[in-house]
């Protein structure tokens, strides 16, 4: 059975089992028509008594009663199987998707990456390149692309200094 990554469980809330969910947007309201979720890895299924939105979404398990049940299942995978996703795949890739494996030319800079991933921030994107053991998060915005070389698969950006200074 292919699974769809839709987002994590959180922390116990409250006292009667009930688990907090960080779920990706676009998956919310195939999950909550979903009578069973998978957690973990690997994956394993549990039945859903119900959803509670309001300000925080939450789930109660069938088998769960206690926070201190529900607290083993804390921040693990979340999954539903792909039959009962609907979003579309065009809406889950950044504009940026195409530039991962790249690697990232600035003046001043050495030569940086490949690309690992694109996070997609509420305003801005950011591309994950490795450097020396850590993570740099660059951002990526159109007026700091230069070009893009398909041929060696560069990105030739303009970036400020002390970038790396930065790395996390």
């Amino acid at each position: 059975m292919e699974l769809v990554e839709i987002g994590r469980t959180g922390r116990p809330h409250g006292i009667k089992g009930e688990l907090g969910l960080q779920v990706e947007e676009v998956y919310l309201d195939d999950l909550l028509r979903a009578k069973a979720v998978l957690i973990g890895d690997p994956a394993i299924p549990y039945f859903v008594k119900n959803y509670r939105e309001g300000g925080k979404l939450t789930v109660l398990l069938d088998t769960f009663t206690t926070r201190e049940q529900v607290s083993l299942l804390s921040g693990k995978p979340l999954w539903l199987p792909q039959h009962q996703v609907t979003a579309e795949v065009d809406e889950l890739v950044t504009p940026w998707d195409a530039l991962l494996g790249y690697r990232i030319e600035a003046e001043g800079y050495p030569l940086l990456g490949p690309i690992e991933d694109i996070m997609d921030l509420p305003q801005h994107y950011l591309a994950e390149v490795p450097y020396e053991g850590k993570t740099l998060y660059i951002p990526l915005h159109e007026n700091l692309v230069v070009a893009v070389r398909e041929d060696d698969e560069v990105v030739v950006m303009n970036l400020p200094d002390g970038l790396l200074e930065l790395a996390g």
